[in-house]
């Protein structure tokens, strides 16, 4: 049977997906398209309104295919995003675009007003594919908390809104869906996420989408809206998904001028019966008809399958608008042929051999990488093989040469020298100048496209920010009913938190649930994780007024199931579950209670003070005393909101005892992930994963080493360790915690250097550690492949011998910069070296260099060394911290080197910040630092760029006597606020406590 002659509208697609796919300028394209048509707009008036009409149209056309292919391009969640930043429009550019033609239907009521096709298709459809984009997108600005995206997107609804509002009358299906989803972002952007298949199952652009891939068969399909299901709206968008992903292969294959039988037309017409049969078991509300809902799945189909029924209810008497459509496509098409759009790094071409060129000169002048010239060379000896020999090479061997080879050609090489490749005599060596001037012509036209991609996601893209929320009928919905961040996660990884007693309550219920709000019954480690709390509306006249009110009695125990061990040991199950005759033999009763009854402690205000000390969810009659700093100082307005938890260590101590063959160390060691809110709490012998963003924390797995660990680091989906014998022999190892059946990277380091830091970039692309003598290597997180050095002191002398070792490796909050710092164990000397993304060069940062004279009671080194990226204009800065006698917190402008000493006020009656710090964090914004120190007083710094800077205290933990491994501090994201999270051990009670103090911006 012959396949069905493509339609017109199929022809545009596949053109433009040629010129459209796997562009690394999306973002200038729409900036562009966004601007020419601003400038159209200045003239646009009533009197031409057929050619405004046109314009809008236009306009929307070419966005809506922009964000279709950008839907298409984003990854799944199991899939490395870093390679895909560089091809997604960024979270900021498709909002603004969102806003900017919502703006633009508003005023232009007069002209637009007879175009009721415009809105109820048009603009539609353009912001059912930009909200898809803005929902899954993976890279949403840093420095922004849930609640501020919810802010943004209830902005979205409001002016969405007032379109309803200037065009009274019947709305369309797909705009009244619109309307639907802009407010469902508002209350929650979670829960019109994929399902959890297709969140690990859907290909993208990178790969070939045909034949169609497992989850886009009818059966995987109908799993999707099964009957009886809750969230229709969920539900719509997945099949929207993937309906457009079934389009998108038939375009693919023609557009990539597929020859090969892959039966695409009978299984892309299989997968669309799927769909409308299970739009079927969809439950709409009642102003929306499922006839319109199947005449909108079929205009979908009808791009590749014209044999699909149209249930379109089109007005045949109104203007026909589909020739604009075409003419738009065109023309986008034509620009992007023609290069009108265009940025250096989508100019694959020019880019591609401008990097060949330089990437070979620098492999003539250094074949090994081993070096990062400043200025590479090339140079032939009078061998008589006439070798070419790189300026480093020689370099590198002890040949001098001159700094400036400008008119110096020649070198006279000393006596008895050797040619590097044939070992002859040689005496000198002649430049060939042709590689240093290609060089010097093409090196400054190399895009650097990795920093330019992420660049792109950064919110300082834009000057100006929005507003803040205002008064428009929409009040802050409550949102103590929504699901942990921190249990969703859990369960992602496998690990199923404490359930929920049957005799928590909600609030009373009123007229009107939303959609997906039912409760499916009790959680069991067997059941879907799906559960979506109840939302409740009150319907009044005048507008929404959202009235979410929970009656929460949290759990006074819970018991937490420890997950099993790496699998890549073939050790005992540790630790094992309860009641099995293995943990009856190993775990004393008292100690298998502590292990299962996580607590959590509320704090004692000032008031309460002198009746009891903190009081336990336990039946205990007589409470433990917690080793904690006095808090007295603190009002009671501080510390509300703060809130304590303990957690069991046991297990680890228990560990120790029944796999060391010698005499154990008992100090736990504690290490808070810069991006997530996992936790490590570890011995030399066992490794426990927390999840710290739940109350209590819940374990999400345990992992048993199979040497002694030395050093550990966890990021969101990796965990790294450091494992070392007697003969100094390391390994690194790297877990992927979502994905527990994938094997270990595993990296056996040869060198005798130790190691003595450990640092997982934001991206989790690397792993590094900083060894002594100042050498620093990069190890891929990802598969294994031959590490990086560098060697921090190469500019200094040729080899290293008694250099200092790397204290810190800290990563800003953005992820583009990475900073060690180390100490001269002779002078006192800090140093401090940066690299930028994508991390293959480093450079020293002289002007921040800090000498701290030595103290040696009373020195314990660099505590923190950390970057914070300049925002809104101001410089960057960096903070460094020592626990010595003189080594005052500073922070240090490392453009100009301007300082400034982080002090507290000396006629505060509070508490002596000093300069014995144990651990420094940047917030995640960049706008408050917070530092710990020897009292255990944690203290907030803000005004950082002004002087004087606000240093106040704002809460108090463990009283320290040295610098300790025991005791961690980091910035995290926790119920949509930002808070200050501190854990620290205790191995002689083996118990854990965890911290959480909400931070107050000024």
């Amino acid at each position: 049977m012959a396949a069905p002659t493509p339609s017109s509208l199929f022809l545009r697609l596949a053109n433009t997906w040629r010129h459209l796919a796997l562009r690394s300028d999306v973002d200038d394209i729409v900036l562009e398209l966004l601007g020419r048509f601003s400038l159209e707009k200045i003239y646009a008036c009533a009197n031409d309104r057929d050619a405004y009409q046109n314009l809008v149209i236009a306009l929307l056309s070419q966005l809506k295919t922009i964000f279709d292919l950008q839907r298409l391009t984003i990854p799944a969640e199991n899939t490395h995003v870093g390679w895909y930043l560089g091809f997604l429009v960024s979270w900021e550019v498709a909002l603004r675009s969102v806003e900017f033609i919502l703006q633009v239907v508003n005023e232009g009521r007069e002209s637009l007003w007879e175009h009721q096709q415009l809105r109820d298709r048009y603009l539609a459809e353009f912001l059912l594919s930009a909200l898809r984009v803005l929902t899954l997108h993976p890279k949403a600005p840093t420095n922004q908390r849930a609640r501020d995206r919810r802010d943004r997107f209830a902005r979205v609804h409001g002016s969405l809104e007032q379109v309803f509002d200037s065009y009274p009358g019947p709305k369309s299906f797909l705009l009244d869906v619109c309307k639907e989803v802009t407010y469902q972002l508002h209350v929650d952007p979670e829960t019109l996420s994929l399902p959890m298949k297709l969140r690990s199952e859907l290909p993208n652009l990178a790969s070939e989408l045909y034949p169609l891939a497992p989850c886009l068969q009818p059966d995987s399909i109908s799993e999707l809206a099964p009957y009886g299901g809750f969230n229709w709206l969920a539900q719509f968008l997945a099949l929207r998904d993937v309906s457009q992903f079934v389009v998108a292969a038939s375009i693919q294959y023609a557009a990539n001028r597929e020859t090969r039988d892959v039966r695409l037309q009978a299984s892309s017409a299989r997968a669309r019966n799927a769909v409308l049969t299970a739009l079927d078991n969809l439950r709409p509300p009642p102003h929306l008809t499922k006839v319109d809902m199947v005449a909108a799945f079929s205009t979908i189909f009808r791009i590749i399958l014209p044999d699909t029924l149209d249930l379109s209810r089109r007005d045949l008497s109104g203007p026909r608008v589909d020739e604009c459509e075409l003419d738009a496509l065109d023309a986008l098409c034509t620009k992007l042929k023609e290069r009108q759009a265009i940025h250096r790094l989508s100019d694959r071409e020019m880019v591609h051999n401008v990097s060949q060129v330089v990437r070979n000169i620098l492999l003539q002048d250094d074949p090994g990488a081993r070096f990062a010239p400043a200025q590479p060379g090339l140079y032939a000896v009078n061998c008589s093989g006439c070798h070419l020999v790189g300026a480093s090479q020689l370099r590198s061997s002890g040949f001098k040469l001159p700094s400036d080879p400008v008119g110096e050609f020649e070198v006279r090489l000393p006596p008895q020298s050797r040619c590097l490749y044939c070992s002859e005599a040689i005496t000198l060596a002649r430049e060939v100048p042709l590689a240093r001037q290609t060089w010097e012509l093409l090196g400054s036209l190399q895009p650097d496209a990795d920093t330019v991609n992420v660049e792109r996601h950064l919110p300082t893209q834009f000057q100006l920010g929005p507003p803040k929320p205002e008064n428009t009928g929409l009040l802050p919905p409550g949102y103590a009913s929504m699901p942990s961040a921190g249990v969703e996660r859990s369960r992602e990884l496998g690990v199923y938190a404490p359930s929920i007693p049957p005799k928590q309550t909600f609030g009373n219920q009123t007229s009107m649930d939303l959609p997906g709000s039912a409760y499916p019954g009790p959680v069991s480690p067997q059941s879907p994780s799906n559960y979506q709390p109840s939302i409740h509306l009150r319907n009044e006249p005048s507008r929404f007024d959202i009235s979410i009110e929970q009656k929460r009695k949290g759990p006074e125990e819970a018991e937490s199931t420890l997950a099993p061990p790496d699998q890549g040991y073939p050790t005992d199950p540790l630790p094992l579950p309860q009641g099995s005759p293995g943990f009856r033999r190993q775990f004393a009763p008292e100690e298998t209670h502590l292990i299962h009854t996580p607590r959590t402690v509320p704090l004692v205000t000032s008031s309460e003070k002198g009746k009891s000390k903190w009081r336990l969810f336990t039946g205990s009659k007589k409470a433990p005393a917690v080793t904690v700093a006095d808090s007295s100082s603190l009002s009671s307005t501080t510390l509300e909101g703060q809130k304590l938890d303990e957690v069991s260590l046991s297990a680890l101590l228990g560990a120790q005892k029944s796999h060391s063959r010698g005499k154990p160390s008992k100090s736990i060691n504690v290490y808070l992930s810069q991006s997530s809110t996992l936790a490590l709490f570890w011995t030399q012998l066992l490794i426990h994963v927390w999840d710290v963003g739940t109350s209590p924390p819940t374990m999400v797995r345990a992992i048993l080493p199979e040497s002694t660990c030395i050093l550990a680091a966890v990021a969101k989906v990796h965990l790294a360790y450091i494992i070392g014998t007697r003969d100094q022999k390391l390994t690194l190892r790297i877990l992927n915690l979502l994905q527990p059946s994938a094997p270990a990277v595993e990296y056996r380091i040869p060198s005798s250097l130790w190691c003595k830091s450990i640092a997982i970039d934001r991206e989790e692309n690397y792993v590094v550690v900083g060894f002594e003598n100042t050498t620093v290597r990069f190890f891929n997180a990802q598969t294994m492949e031959q590490p990086r050095e560098d060697r921090l002191h190469a500019f200094y002398h040729k080899e290293c011998k008694g250099c200092p070792s790397v204290d810190t490796l800290s990563f800003s909050n953005d992820g583009l910069v990475l900073l060690a710092s180390m100490r001269n164990p002779r002078t006192g000397l800090i140093q401090t070296f940066s690299w930028s993304f994508p991390f293959h060069t480093f450079q020293e940062l002289t002007l921040c260099r800090y000498p701290v004279p030595l103290h040696e009671s009373e020195d314990n080194g660099v505590s923190a060394a950390i970057f914070r990226p300049g925002i809104n204009g101001e410089e960057n800065l960096v903070c460094i911290t020592t626990w010595t006698q003189s080594g005052t917190p500073i922070l240090i402008q490392p453009r100009d080197g301007h300082r400034s000493e982080v002090r507290t006020d000396i006629s505060s009656k509070q508490s002596k910040l000093g300069n014995r710090i144990q651990c420094a964090a940047f917030s995640l914004s960049g706008k408050e630092l917070v530092m710990v120190n020897d009292k255990g007083h944690v203290f907030q710094v803000s005004n950082l760029n002004s002087s004087p800077m606000d240093v106040r205290r704002i809460a108090s933990s463990k009283e320290l006597t040295t610098k300790s491994d025991s005791y961690a501090m980091a910035f995290m994201n926790l119920s949509d606020e930002e808070h200050v999270v501190i854990a620290w051990a205790d191995s002689s009670r083996a118990m854990g406590w965890i911290k959480k103090v909400p931070v107050a911006y000024k």
